[in-house]
C-alpha cells in the first residue's frame, strides 16, 4: 500500500502509480509519498524545487522527511542541468541539490517527468517488499557523542531506524536499557510493535539471567 498525500491529486502522478500499485489517499503530515513505514518520498517539479529554495519551504519538508523515516527519499521531476527554474538561477540550485545529499543525507532521484516519477515510487514499494538475508550495510559513520552513538547503535537493530531508535532511546534511556527490555515493553513503544519488538528479542540471542551475588570468599 503506497499513501499519498491528498494535495498530490494535482498532479498526474497518483492515478499513473494506481495502474502499478495500492494507493490509498490521506493527509500525511510529511512528505508527498509513504511505501509502507519506511520509505517517505518528498516529490516535486523543477519549479516548486526552486521556489521552495526560495521560500524556505525545501529544508523544513526535508527535516520532517528525516525525522519520521527510516530511509527518506528526495523526487525531483523535470530538472535540467545547467537550465534556471522559477527565476532561480542554476548555481542556488545546484548548491540545494548538494545540501539535500551532503547536509541532510537524503539520497536524490531524478526523472524526466510523471510518468517516470511514478515508475520510480512503483519501483520503491516493489524493493521495499523483497527481502536481502544480510540486511542492507550502514555507511561508515562513527559519530562520537553519547546520543548519536547510541542512535546508531539502535539503528543496527533490524527494523529501527532514526524514528524508531529515537523513540526507544527516548523511552528506554540507554542502550543497555533497550536490549534487556522484554517483548511487552518493546512492543508498547511508539512505532515499534509486536512485529519488530519480536524482532529486536530474536537478534539479541538468549536472555541472561541476573546470577546470585557471591557471598564472602572463605
Amino acid at each position: 500500500m503506497i499513501r499519498v498525500d491528498r494535495r498530490e491529486r494535482a498532479s498526474r502522478v497518483p492515478e499513473l502509480l494506481a495502474t502499478r500499485a495500492a494507493v490509498r489517499f490521506e493527509t500525511l503530515p510529511w512528505g508527498d509519498y509513504a511505501v509502507g513505514r519506511t520509505v517517505g518520498i518528498e516529490r516535486k517539479s523543477g519549479a516548486d524545487f526552486a521556489r521552495s529554495i526560495v521560500d524556505g519551504r525545501l529544508f523544513r519538508q526535508l527535516a520532517d522527511v528525516r525525522r519520521f523515516c527510516e530511509r527518506p527519499l528526495m523526487l525531483v521531476e523535470g530538472l535540467v542541468s545547467g537550465r534556471a527554474e522559477a527565476n532561480v538561477p542554476w548555481h542556488a540550485i545546484r548548491g540545494a541539490l548538494v545540501s539535500v545529499a551532503a547536509v541532510f543525507g537524503v539520497p536524490i532521484l531524478h526523472s524526466s517527468g510523471e510518468e517516470e516519477s511514478a515508475e520510480m515510487i512503483a519501483a520503491a514499494a516493489a524493493q521495499l517488499g523483497r527481502t536481502f538475508p544480510d540486511g542492507y550495510v550502514r555507511a561508515g559513520y562513527r559519530p562520537r557523542r553519547w546520543r548519536r552513538r547510541a542512535l546508531y547503535m539502535l539503528q543496527g537493530l533490524p527494523g529501527v531506524g532514526p524514528a524508531r531508535a529515537a523513540a526507544l532511546l527516548d523511552e528506554f534511556g540507554s542502550v543497555r536499557q533497550v536490549l534487556s527490555a522484554d517483548e511487552r515493553a518493546l512492543a508498547d513503544v511508539r512505532g515499534i510493535g509486536s512485529g519488530v519488538a519480536r524482532s529486536i528479542i530474536a537478534s539479541c540471542g538468549p536472555r541472561l539471567t541476573t546470577a546470585a551475588a557471591p557471598g564472602p570468599r572463605a
